[in-house]
Formats: structure tokens, sequence, C-alpha cells
């Protein structure tokens, strides 16, 4: 709820001290506006070396996907204003930008990588997609997912389980009497993502026509 920037403000400080490792904060769009500008601030004046994920799905997921200030409705939906860009925000205030779709791993990765390289003060790094389960997706599937059972390595894999024990979809689980994952098709939303992140490809999709 925004106190992780905060917090990271000051352990960004402790380089002067011997400490060398990175520190990233991650906060939810709606969170940015109503608790982390502040603290953002704080950081950019005291030259604090940190990262702010600020992950921007559109909405306050949280409580029912209710507007901020980053949209352009009210409350009611039945009214357009403007909308205040995140990104011009954190420039504004003075810190490096990026923005990235998280659905794209290989460039996040890469972008966060050189992020990391760069230790100069407060470097902001908005990743963007809006919920898969947000009322603007909600039952519209992009993929239809599933596993090949005759490629998913299981236990065997050497991946400890990434897609079920890391990732922790809810539309992807584990099948302990088979030992391989499999795509709870009652819960999966379709963003294939998922089939991004195995080391087997086992998991496939197939766009929705």
């Amino acid at each position: 709820m925004g106190a992780g920037t905060g917090l990271a403000s000051g352990f960004g400080k402790l380089s002067d001290y011997g400490m060398d490792q990175p520190v990233i904060a991650a906060c939810g769009d709606s969170t940015f506006f109503h608790a982390v500008m502040p603290a953002l601030a704080n950081a950019i004046h005291n030259k604090s070396n940190i990262i702010i994920a600020i992950l921007d799905n559109s909405g306050t997921a949280m409580t029912g996907f209710q507007p901020h200030p980053g949209l352009k409705t009210d409350a009611t939906g039945g009214t357009e204003l403007p909308a205040i860009d995140i990104a011009s925000v954190c420039r504004g205030m003075g810190a490096r930008v990026e923005t990235c779709d998280p659905f794209d791993p290989e460039q996040t990765q890469k972008t966060l990588l050189e992020l990391l390289d760069d230790e100069d003060g407060v470097k902001v790094l908005i990743l963007k997609q809006i919920c898969a389960l947000s009322p603007e997706k909600k039952g519209k599937k992009l993929f239809d997912v599933r596993v090949n059972e005759s490629l998913c390595a299981g236990e065997s894999c050497g991946c400890n389980r990434l897609c079920t024990r890391i990732l922790k979809c809810p539309g992807l689980v584990w099948d302990e009497a088979q030992g391989k994952a499999r795509i709870d098709e009652a819960v999966c939303s379709g963003c294939g993502f998922c089939a991004s992140i195995c080391p087997q490809g086992a998991i496939e999709k197939k766009e929705v026509a």
C-alpha cells in the first residue's frame, strides 16, 4: 500500500555504508496516486539509488477496479475527465522512466537489467497491461491455452516447477496424480503469458478466432 517506496528510499542510501544490493519497490497504479508520490519525491530529493516498479493494470484491482486519477473516467463512469499520466509525473519529478509490457518477458527483463546497471538515482519501471480479470477483458479470451503432456517434463524438467510453484497463476495448476502441469479451463483467462515461461515449450497457446 505504498510503504515499500518509503522504505526503499532509505535502503537506497545504504550504499554510503557499503551495501551493494539492488533495491526495488513495487506498487500498483492506484496506490501510486494515493500513497507513493510523496515517497517518490523524497527518494528523488535524496538521490536514492532505487527502482520503483509500478504495476499499471488500469484500475484499482484490489477493491473492484474503481477508477483512479490515471484514468479518463469518474467514480460513476458517466463523466470523462483528464487522465494524469504516471510516466509524465515521474519524469517531471526527475526520475528516469521506462515502460514495458509485462507480457513481453524478454524485453521486460532486458529493461530491468539496464535499470539495475544504472546507479544514478531513482528509476521507475512502469509495467503496463490491463488486468486479465478487469471488466474490459473479462470473458474475452485472447488465447486458448493447453499443456502438451508429451512435452511437459514434470518434476524432472529442471525448472523446479517454475510454471505452478513460482508463476502462481490460478489458471495453471499442478496435477499431483499425473505429475504434470495442466490448465484449469474454468479459471484460465486466456492471456497466454504462461506459454512464454515454460522452458520445455509444453504450454501452448492458440489465438482465439
